[in-house]
């Protein structure tokens, strides 16, 4: 009897040991970088970017306008106000920094606006892609512009506006036939530090590395314990159906990791986040690590999210937070 004892209690050793080591990372606060407005009143901040020099760059979805700070978060200027003239913009969605240029997705203007790095208006381009969802601006002034609605997942347009070519499908009309309104800043698309794009469809866990002619790189998906897809089964469930819903967010590459961000209803209708990690490849590394926040922009091992936490009734005090992926 011992050697069935003895390769039991090591089956048992190995489970909970290969158990313990898929739960080793974590992500931990390493500082805070305060926003120092002046006077200016703060929305929501719907991204977030850096230049070579390291400043940010903070497209405000509620005030029409891309504030500009240096590193410790002063304020260096501002571009953009609000309208939809020559260099007004109407709920700024995403912000990409050039060496010599800054694009931003107007998103109520359907259209891209070009600033030089002074924040003096020099172009502006309109697109066709309906309900604008997200923008990345890769090599050679192209631009990838997403939307949740349409047959295709991406629009590519040239550097001067011209309409390239289509990116991934869909089924459409969607099945059930009633597509998800989605209100607000919901950011799903990245860049990876190669120059690919980074894509989730927000609806379904699944997440696509893709190059800008569409060809897939890698394909990041799985099924986390109590996920349910984004859809409306009737006018009657829509508000369970979206309540009980599963949303991915922006995936982002932090190191050699891709990490695919992800919320689920809780207890009282509360959110609650988890972070997957998958290696380059697609393997699944650990699931429902648990993140203080939703994340904007990584550079290299550092998640950068803005926590606009009221201080005390009626005043916001927003921060950039960064944050560590550990193990």
């Amino acid at each position: 009897m011992r050697l069935p004892v003895i390769l039991m209690l090591a089956l048992l050793f190995s489970a909970w040991t290969s158990s313990a080591s898929a739960q080793e990372y974590s992500v931990e606060k390493v500082r805070e970088i305060p926003l120092d407005l002046g006077d200016e009143i703060v929305g929501q901040i719907a991204d977030l970017a850096r230049d070579a020099e390291g400043n940010f760059y903070l497209p405000d979805w509620q005030q029409h306008t891309v504030w500009v700070t240096d590193p410790q978060g002063k304020m260096a200027g501002r571009i953009g106000q609000e309208g939809s003239g020559p260099g007004e913009l109407s709920r700024p969605q995403n912000v990409t920094v050039f060496d010599d240029r800054i694009m931003v997705l107007d998103k109520e203007n359907l259209r891209i606006a070009t600033f030089n790095l002074n924040g003096v208006h020099q172009a502006s381009f309109r697109f066709d892609r309906p309900s604008p969802g997200n923008m990345v601006c890769g090599s050679e002034g192209r631009c990838a512009v997403s939307s949740l609605f349409g047959e295709s997942l991406i629009t590519v347009y040239g550097s001067d506006g011209s309409n390239s070519h289509d990116i991934g499908s869909r089924p459409w009309p969607p099945d059930p036939p009633i597509p998800v309104m989605m209100g607000g800043s919901y950011l799903h698309m990245s860049l990876t530090p190669e120059g690919r794009i980074l894509h989730s469809p927000i609806k379904r866990y699944e997440v696509l590395e893709m190059e800008w002619d569409g060809s897939i790189v890698a394909t990041y998906t799985t099924e986390p314990p109590g996920y349910f897809p984004m859809a409306i089964k009737s006018m009657e469930t829509a508000s369970d159906d979206l309540n009980k819903s599963t949303r991915i967010f922006r995936p982002l590459i932090v190191n050699d990791f891709v990490i695919v961000q992800r919320d689920r209803n809780g207890p009282d209708n509360t959110r609650i986040r988890h972070i997957d990690l998958y290696t380059r490849d697609g393997t699944l590394v650990q699931m429902d690590i648990e993140p203080p926040t939703e994340f904007f922009y990584c550079d290299g091992n550092e998640l950068y999210a803005i926590d606009t936490t009221p201080v005390e009734e009626g005043e916001l005090n927003p921060y950039i937070v960064v944050y560590r992926l550990k193990n």
